[in-house]
């Protein structure tokens, strides 16, 4: 929130219910940022244009995202053409086209671009590619900086370890970094498919590894920052359960002695 201006980053599914049930109308977001183009985080982008459409929105919904954002768009748009003719029968009064209200702006690292009530800057994270390919050619996933007047924000998004996400994270207020427990994850793999390869897993576990963040990782990045209160989001689910919360955040303190919460749902910090 910036003052009374809800910016929603990323949406993945159920995000519409989400943002009801934390008190935020759906039709008072303005600015959507995507960090990357995974479904998790995108899997509620259809539900959102859609239903502002059927409310009649006309003012400007503005959706940010890395390049790939604007063909998300148009195939979204193109899918709501079947629903926006049919509209409620009214012949007289034909629904809004979603391409006449969303604006899509594509980012790229280093972008500097200005919200109400904020400054918004990118950097290309590790969710992707190493460190050492940051720049070249491809698809990209962003860390978010939102600088407010009162305070700074910083979503790392999806990444493993990241130089260029700390630089981004400088002295923030808030860091709010993701957190997997790879080994959950692989465990999970071997035992629901048990006739996968080794080269199978091995290239699941090349991911979970290098382009994530370990609850350890996650408080190097929030030491080495300086960030003076961390937030750990995006659980591996079922992991962090109230009977091992205090595990994943002593492994976090085990490497930054700052302020930190395992996020929940609809909390505000």
């Amino acid at each position: 929130m910036a003052g009374d201006t809800p910016v929603l980053i990323d949406c993945g599914e159920g995000a519409m219910t989400q943002l009801r049930r934390v008190g935020v109308e759906f039709r008072n977001v303005d600015h959507i940022v995507l960090t990357h183009h995974h479904f998790d985080h995108i899997g509620s982008l259809f539900a959102c244009i859609g239903l502002n459409m059927m409310v009649h929105r006309r003012k400007p919904l503005n959706i940010y995202g890395p390049p790939g954002t604007r063909r998300i768009l148009d195939g979204l748009f193109a899918a709501c053409s079947v629903p926006q003719e049919v509209g409620f029968g009214a012949t007289d009064r034909q629904l809004p086209r979603p391409e006449d209200f969303v604006s899509v702006h594509e980012l790229t690292p280093g972008d500097e671009t200005s919200l109400p009530g904020l400054v918004m800057t990118s950097c290309e994270n590790t969710h992707y590619r190493p460190e050492h390919d940051l720049g070249k050619p491809g698809p990209l996933s962003l860390a978010l900086r939102f600088d407010l007047d009162d305070r700074s924000v910083v979503f790392t998004g999806d990444t493993g370890t990241c130089q260029a996400v700390e630089a981004l994270a400088k002295d923030v207020d808030l860091l709010v970094g993701e957190m997997v427990d790879a080994e959950l994850v692989l465990a999970r793999v071997r035992k629901m498919n048990p006739e996968a390869t080794d080269d199978h897993v091995d290239r699941i576990a090349q991911h979970m590894f290098q382009h994530h963040l370990t609850a350890e990782q996650l408080g190097e990045m929030a030491a080495s920052a300086g960030a003076r209160k961390l937030v750990a989001v995006h659980f591996t689910p079922g992991s962090v359960l109230p009977e091992n919360a205090h595990e994943y955040l002593a492994r976090v303190k085990s490497r930054y002695d700052g302020e930190v919460h395992l996020a929940a749902d609809l909390q505000t910090y």
